[in-house]
């Protein structure tokens, strides 16, 4: 038994895994290619002040999940919990706002949150993410919303549903605060002890409690719809109306906030009923005042993130191509090992995948582990071929075996990698 394990919720991602979240990414890549997104890639560590101000302090995230430590300077840093705060610290920092009206960016990698883990829910996760920053507006909003469903689609998720709401704008905010303060002290009794406190310091957070107590309250609570003022009801009818017209199928989620404070506007969520209580696969929206807060130009914004491991889980591994392993190349005595180690890479040069068993095992071992590996094709190669200049190519599902030259054998490969 091993002495060192790796740390609970931070799970090690095996090769046969690591070829699932590969696959993943690649098609979310090809879809912000089509997109026009750019690539980014921030630093696991920030200042912790960077997710304090964008997240907010009130958040679950910031005051219990962020792993949080000072650095040899004494400078407070956490490993940062999602991927927004270090885009638009960015952004900022390297005076992006300075070129194009609009800047489309994604990003790909390891999160962090010290929350207790379960299915669907770990320590160390990996999101996939995409930020519009320049603008906004109900166009940008439906881009954005296009683009995820685009990405869903790629990846062949089945059954998802999209939530979609309006936040408001600031003053809309504040009176809306104000209405659901107002009838959550009338019914605090019957919060939880987390959202008893919500009340007082941060009471949109209520509406974010997945506790069945407290979801019953909200059932009666007011719709922030009915605070919108004329311009965010508009624009958010609008988007209605935009992804209507382009056949995109939502509903409306009057109590949807999502667990970040800085969010504004528009807001959506992509859950999957196959996923049980952790049932987010991916979400979003706008957050317009953020740059500003941080420090930034005042300019409109908005993104997502998808859920690598969930998304995983959505879509069932068996869903996943299987990428179908590449030929074997077997000395079946050692006066052939110095050929076959030359065709093995003479094969690679040629994009062929292949690998040599270097094992030294019999021709019957060579066979056994190609099929073991679920190989196609195996090269034998002994010492009559490496005195005639062929190669023996055999295909393990057929039987066949054919003599073949290295020029003939490529081709072949070749013809079977296009099947």
């Amino acid at each position: 038994m091993s002495k060192y394990h790796s740390l609970r919720g931070m799970p090690d991602i095996p090769p046969e895994e690591a070829k699932l979240f590969r696959w993943v990414e690649d098609r979310a890549r090809e879809v912000f290619g089509l997109f026009e997104f750019s690539e980014i890639r921030t630093p696991l560590l920030e200042e912790t002040e960077v997710f304090k101000r964008s997240i907010g302090e009130d958040t679950d995230i910031v005051g219990k999940e962020m792993y949080s430590f000072p650095d040899r300077g004494g400078k407070d840093i956490s490993l940062r919990p999602e991927g927004t705060a270090s885009v638009v610290r960015a952004y900022i920092e390297h005076g992006w706002h300075t070129g194009p009206d609009i800047l489309k960016l994604f990003y790909m990698g390891p999160m962090f949150r010290g929350e207790r883990p379960q299915k669907g829910r770990l320590r160390q996760f990996h999101q996939i993410g995409a930020e519009i920053m320049g603008s906004s507006g109900p166009y940008l909003d439906a881009e954005l919303i296009l683009s995820l469903v685009s990405v869903l689609e790629s990846l062949k998720v089945k059954g998802y549903e999209i939530s979609l709401n309006s936040l408001g704008c600031v003053s809309d905010r504040v009176s809306y605060r104000t209405a659901l303060k107002d009838f959550l002290l009338e019914e605090k009794a019957d919060l939880c002890d987390d959202c008893g406190r919500r009340v007082e310091t941060n009471v949109l957070r209520v509406l974010d409690c997945k506790r069945a107590g407290c979801g019953s309250v909200l059932k009666n609570a007011p719709r922030i719809a009915d605070y919108l003022c004329a311009r965010c009801a508009k624009e958010h009818n609008d988007l209605v109306s935009i992804l209507g017209g382009m056949q995109v199928d939502f509903s409306r989620n009057d109590y949807m906030v999502r667990g970040l404070d800085y969010y504004t506007g528009t807001v959506f969520e992509v859950v999957h009923p196959a996923l049980g209580a952790q049932n987010a696969v991916a979400a979003g929206g706008r957050y317009d005042d953020l740059t500003k807060q941080m420090g930034g130009p005042d300019v409109g914004a908005a993104g997502y993130s998808i859920g690598v491991e969930r998304i995983l889980l959505a879509v069932g591994k068996e869903a996943v191509p299987c990428v179908r392993p590449g030929v074997l190349i077997v000395a079946v005595d050692d006066l052939s090992r110095d050929e076959a180690f030359r065709l093995t890479n003479g094969f690679r040069a040629e994009g062929i995948s292949c690998d040599m068993d270097h094992s030294g095992r019999s021709l019957k071992g060579g066979l056994r582990r190609a099929n073991k590996e679920k190989r196609r094709n195996v090269i034998l190669l002994g010492e009559d071929e490496v005195k005639k200049g062929r190669i023996l190519l055999k295909d393990m599902k057929s039987g066949e075996q054919r003599s073949l030259s290295f020029e003939e054998a490529v081709r072949a490969l070749k013809e079977v990698e296009e099947i």
